[in-house]
């Protein structure tokens, strides 16, 4: 179970865990943890169950990643693999790439390759929507998020937003409408709560279908072993 994969994350949960097969926002500010938490998460889940998973990165590389990861006290099993789309985007630097395609055909790779891949993280949508071909976001994001369903991964999207206000740093003009707020089953916020000299990191459930779950936020600390979740920060 999600919920047990890493130390204090049941206890947002009241019942249920986090639904397979669905498709989870992870939204925060810089420096909130978002990827260091599905790292994490998908880490210990691994050790559990012994499943595949992917992590997709159209920002770092892959060396960049695991870098930060071993400094977090973070490490990757075997059964996590992780593609950072380096070569596709410099063999298509001068034609327009369709990177939903890609990134569908790249899942399918991996599915083949590995019958129990079960779950998937995109680092990140805000790099997804600066290549991602055509202007109808709200459709497109639509049909992606039906295909992730479709092949019975449990999705995590990293969404990266600039304020508590969730503007998003996406140039297209549907921007506003945030549409992946409304299609995803789930949206975990990570962010920072500053109180004079105080400052602290916070995980809160926000939505989640199908589980019975606190709105708290909870206090997210990183020791030797990786995070962990403490207490409300209130």
């Amino acid at each position: 179970m999600f919920r047990n994969s890493i130390t204090g994350l049941d206890g947002l949960f009241k019942d249920g865990d986090i639904p397979k097969g669905s498709v989870i926002l992870v939204t925060g500010i810089e420096g909130a943890l978002k990827t260091s938490f599905i790292f994490n998460m998908f880490s210990n889940h691994i050790a559990d169950t012994g499943e595949h998973g992917l992590y997709a990165s159209l920002e770092e590389t892959k060396e960049s990643h695991l870098r930060n990861m071993e400094s977090l006290g973070i490490r990757k099993s075997d059964l996590l693999h992780i593609f950072d789309y380096e070569d596709m985007r410099s063999e298509s630097k001068n034609e327009e790439l369709d990177i939903v395609k890609v990134t569908e055909d790249m899942i399918d790779f991996y599915r083949e390759k590995y019958d129990n891949l079960t779950f998937f993280a995109l680092d990140s949508l805000n790099a997804f929507y600066s290549i991602s071909t055509g202007v109808n976001l709200r459709k497109n994001m639509y049909h992606f998020f039906t295909r992730l369903r479709d092949k019975d991964l449990t999705s995590f999207l990293i969404l990266e937003t600039c304020s508590p206000d969730k503007y998003v740093f996406v140039s297209s003009a549907d921007h506003v409408e945030h549409p992946e707020y409304f299609l995803a089953d789930g949206i975990i916020e990570l962010g920072v709560i500053e109180a004079k000299e105080n400052v602290k990191r916070y995980i809160q459930i926000r939505k989640m279908r199908g589980a019975n779950h606190s709105m708290e936020k909870h206090q997210i600390m990183v020791g030797k072993d990786g995070i962990s979740i403490l207490g409300s920060v209130y």
